[in-house]
């Protein structure tokens, strides 16, 4: 069934309805030069189109307006250059040289193929018309008379000026002076706006009262006359420069520029190219029909970007228009080669700027002198625009210009972070040394630069596309009394940023946050709940806050950097390897949440660490010492002496040398940390792993200096740092573990071996309940013996000939977890009490002990010592143990779950357990406080070296304050005085 006429309309109004919904506004529109231009048609400067040339006219040289065809002549020549209308000449006549009128060619000059008169002879001026002006009959060599003047080169009459003889009556070629302005003539003085004061003012802020401009005084006047008058192209082009010299504002007390061009964009009642603040024969200066959000967010550019090198897609093809001070049109400009940055750089350089997802930053100071070299800095203004290709075709898409200078009745909404307030405009300039003037031939008093040009683009999301990018422009002033002698340097900023909606990624780290902290807080509660158990207590108290404080501090760091690591993870992985661009890197405050992380996982860490030292020199811990008296004393050696017949004294040179290990022992790690932080700077610096991270996509290890590396994201250089670091940590770790304790040296093995060699055990508890059994009971009985002794001992230990070593029969078990009764630890406090109130008392001061303390701090240590020797042995009625296995549940949760009420458990190890007492049992904490450590002076001060180095001071300082305070509760609990320990 056909539709009806009304209902195709109909149709034809949804359809177009359905795309002004899905685009808003259509900024876009053909991209054409002058070339593209055919040969009956001009390049319209305000339209940026090529436009129909009327009847008998073709284009003209420049290809900015049209001429009348050979042979035919101007009848009239007013508004637009299409709107010319020309005649024929009668046959046999040509045209005169200004194209005005018809003229005979006489015998002397006759006729040319071309249509020309043959030239007058050498000294005389070819003269078409009479003194009168009036054409003459036939060509001629004459003077010139009115209402023609010569040209310049005084070879040929040319028609004074069409406004001069409109008002003259064609008798004159000198315009009345209360007619005349800015070069131009006018019909009467009601055509040109009354003068007003402030008209030529230029309000700025470095210059104290107010500024007139000569420039305003020589073109404000004349070009507003003309562009509303006569729709003269390069008028309201001139109009449209001096509003932007005020930085669009608008006095609102007399008309100034910005509100005259406002009142005759009103009157223009088209548009050019159906965009709304667009007139027709006029700049487009403001976007006033569409909110800001709407014009950022258009998605009409279709170019999906790339990171080939090989496609044109991979740049950014930004497009000027440029146009002088006065209005002339210069064509358009590509932005490569450094057209808008003012610091110099090689090509390269320069042109990194606008390949797509390169974040750019260039800065450099400039002498104030050179801002007013009008040559070197020409006033040109720029309309912008991104190029890009749909079907075949090839448009152009304004790009807005976020003006930060723009003020409106005192406020700057153009600074502020909403979006919704911003004014955005389309033209702008680099340097102005012209407004500024006073006088035609004097230097401008205040010269104003564009201090910040930033590009921001904010890409749409998984499709390789962007919005509308916006430039953000900042200008500054310079005031030539206060800065020119001086040549003060003046900084000028270029950047490229790039974003995109980082709303998602916020969300899942925050939920990711939140899910890791509660599982962070359930394993602080497991992890206090266990210190409880093993600390004998029932109730809740403060010192039970305290260690659950402690504990979330180090589990909640770990999450801290647990997660941020995978963010920084995802970032340099998916970002390094996007080909079409849909990553963008967070920045400034899209880092924030780094930062605040990190540090606030350092400072949790620290927290931390200072309990993992506390808990370890606060140990209680007891040498027990096996071995028996060899006899008794049979002869004094002094004269008078009565100790013939005691108990022969047991050497106590083994436990000295077992307690100096074990003071040895106290900080060793599994990791080298010079060896970590060498080599993690000789991969990030010297290697050139840095490189990575570069906000430049295209970066790579060690990029050659000739490219552009633009300032390293913080998040890329956290990921890239982190890598490294637990890359070299676990290279070392494997090395340690698999290659350095099985074919070189095991520190803890060879301790326990010492012991057992010693004839030493040792009985720790880090806990009330809690501890560590080494059972270092000699299978020989003795160890306090000679050499040859010592040798065939351990030849009968190679051939089996003696017990094996573990504290039970036929096992080779040496090492335990202990859970012990309380009892057990109500008779240890009461044995030790002697030693620990002389130590309190002297606070572990070397060799301060009293003859009568040291006499019962010796008694209760060898009471102790036959204590726990009984208990071992299992000769207590009432306190006993058992050995056993840990269940999986018991050692993953780090917990017992048997009550210690009839007997205690010790449990079998894998053979190191004790190195909870030690740095070595807590490397991985260790590790992660030294890795946030180093990131966040890094952070900081973007210094690898400088981290590295104030990384390994401060791990040097905790391991002397370990160092010294284990030493110190070493010789207080143990009776070893602190000159053995070294």
């Amino acid at each position: 069934m056909a539709l009806s006429p009304q209902i195709f309309a109909i149709y034809l109004l949804l359809l177009s309805g359905n795309f002004l919904a899905v685009y808003g506004e259509d900024y876009a529109f053909d991209y054409q030069t002058v070339a593209n231009c055919e040969q009956d048609q001009y390049f319209d400067l305000a339209e940026l189109q090529c436009k129909s040339c009327g009847d008998f006219q073709v284009t003209s040289a420049d290809g900015l307006s049209c001429d009348c065809e050979p042979g035919y002549k101007i009848e009239e020549a007013k508004g637009l250059p299409g709107d010319k209308i020309c005649l024929p000449c009668p046959s046999g006549e040509m045209v005169t040289s200004d194209g005005w009128q018809c003229i005979t060619c006489p015998p002397s000059n006759p006729i040319q193929p071309d249509g020309t008169c043959a030239p007058c002879s050498e000294g005389a001026i070819p003269v078409e018309y009479d003194q009168h002006g009036e054409v003459q009959e036939d060509f001629s060599c004459v003077d010139c008379s009115d209402p023609t003047q010569p040209d310049e080169e005084c070879d040929s009459c040319l028609r004074c000026h069409w406004d001069v003889l409109e008002v003259t009556g064609e008798t004159s070629c000198t315009c009345p002076d209360s007619l005349g302005t800015g070069g131009l003539c006018f019909s009467s003085t009601d055509d040109v706006l009354e003068y007003a004061d402030g008209m030529y003012v230029i309000p700025f802020e470095s210059y104290a009262g107010d500024l007139t401009s000569w420039f305003f005084e020589e073109n404000y006047l004349a070009s507003e006359a003309a562009c509303e008058l006569y729709q003269n192209l390069t008028a309201c082009q001139l109009l449209g420069n001096l509003c932007v010299y005020l930085d669009y504002y608008q006095d609102g007390s007399f008309i100034d520029a910005c509100t005259a061009y406002d009142n005759i964009a009103i009157l223009r009642t088209s548009t050019v190219h159906n965009i709304d603040d667009w007139p027709t024969s006029m700049p487009w200066l403001y976007y006033s029909s569409d909110d800001p959000v709407a014009v950022l967010s258009d998605t009409r550019i279709p170019t999906v970007y790339t990171l080939d090198a090989n496609k044109e897609s991979t740049y950014l093809k930004f497009v000027l228009a440029k146009y002088t001070a006065v209005g002339e049109f210069l064509g358009y400009q590509d932005v490569t080669g450094g057209t808008l940055q003012l610091c110099p750089d090689t090509q390269t350089r320069l042109d990194a700027a606008f390949l797509f997802g390169t974040t750019y930053t260039q800065s450099c100071t400039i002498p104030a002198q050179d801002f007013w070299n009008y040559p070197e800095h020409e006033n040109i203004f720029y309309d912008l625009y991104i190029e890009f290709e749909e079907n075949g075709n090839k448009l152009l898409h304004a790009v807005p210009i976020l003006l930060e200078n723009y003020n409106e009745n005192s406020n700057e909404p153009n600074k502020e972070e909403v979006v919704e307030n911003w004014i955005l405009t389309r033209r702008f300039f680099l340097v102005d040394n012209l407004s500024g003037k006073t006088t035609a031939d004097g230097d401008a008093e205040v010269v104003r630069y564009a201090s910040l040009l930033r590009f921001e683009i904010e890409i749409q999301g998984q499709n390789g596309k962007i919005y509308t990018p916006m430039l953000r422009v900042r200008y500054s002033e310079i005031n030539r009394e206060t800065s020119y002698d001086l040549n003060t340097p003046q900084t000028v900023n270029f950047q490229v940023d790039y974003t995109m909606n980082y709303d998602k990624y916020h969300n899942d780290v925050s939920i990711a946050m939140g899910v890791m902290s509660a599982f962070a807080v359930i394993w602080a509660c497991v992890r206090t709940n266990a210190w409880r158990r093993r600390a004998g207590m029932i109730t809740i108290d403060i010192i039970s806050m305290f260690k659950f404080f402690f504990f979330f501090c180090g589990t909640l760091a770990d999450v801290f950097f647990i997660v941020m690591f995978g963010c920084g993870f995802y970032w340099l992985v998916f970002f390094r390897s996007q080909s079409s661009v849909y990553l963008v890197l967070p920045y400034g405050s899209d880092e924030t949440h780094l930062i605040v992380y990190i540090s606030v996982a350092f400072v949790l860490k620290f927290f931390d660490l200072l309990h993992v030292i506390a808990s370890q020199c606060i140990i209680d811990i007891f040498f027990i010492d096996w071995e028996r008296p060899k006899g008794r004393i049979v002869q004094s050696n002094e004269p008078g002496a009565e100790n013939k017949g005691q108990i022969a004294p047991v050497s106590a040179w083994r436990m000295f040398f077992v307690a100096n290990e074990w003071n040895e022992i106290q900080t060793t790690r599994k990791t080298n940390v010079i060896f970590q932080l060498f080599m993690l700077v000789l991969f990030l610096s010297v290697i050139g792993f840095e490189d990575l991270a570069s906000s430049n996509p295209r970066a790579y290890v060690n990029t050659d200096s000739a490219y552009y590396l633009d300032e390293d994201s913080r998040m890329l250089r956290f990921a890239v740092s982190s890598i490294v670091y637990l890359t070299i940590a676990l290279c070392q770790w494997v090395f340690f573990t698999f290659i350095y304790e099985r074919f070189v040296e095991d520190y803890l093995k060879n301790f326990v071996d010492l012991c057992s060699m010693a004839n030493v055990s040792i009985f720790l508890l880090m806990n009330r309940n809690f501890g560590y059994y080494i059972h270092g009971r000699s299978p020989h009985g003795k160890a306090d013996t000679n050499m040859k002794e010592m040798q065939e001992q351990l030849k009968r230990e190679e051939e089996n000939l003696v017990g094996q070593r573990g504290l039970m029969p036929n096992s080779e078990q040496q090492t335990f977890e202990m859970l012990v009764q309380s009892k057990l630890r109500e008779q240890y406090d009461k044995i030790m009490q002697p030693v620990t109130a002389v130590g309190a008392r002297e606070g572990g001061q070397r060799g301060a002990r009293g003859a009568i303390d040291m006499e019962r701090s010796l008694q209760a240590f060898q009471t102790m010592n036959k204590f726990l020797a009984a208990y071992l042995d299992h000769s207590l009625r009432d306190l006993d143990y058992m050995v056993k296995d840990k269940l999986l549940l018991e050692k993953v949760l780090d917990m017992e779950f048997y009550e210690t009420i009839d007997k205690g458990f010790f449990y079998n190890d894998d053979g190191n357990s004790f190195d909870g007492a030690l740095f070595h049992g807590h490397e991985s904490s260790l590790l992660i406080f030294d890795l946030l450590l180093f990131l966040v002076i890094d952070l900081i001060f973007k210094d690898f070296i400088l981290a590295a180095v104030l990384t390994y001071i401060f791990v040097v300082i905790y391991c002397k304050i370990r160092d010294a305070w284990g030493r110190s509760n070493l010789a207080k609990k143990t009776l070893v005085d602190e000159r053995f320990l070294i």
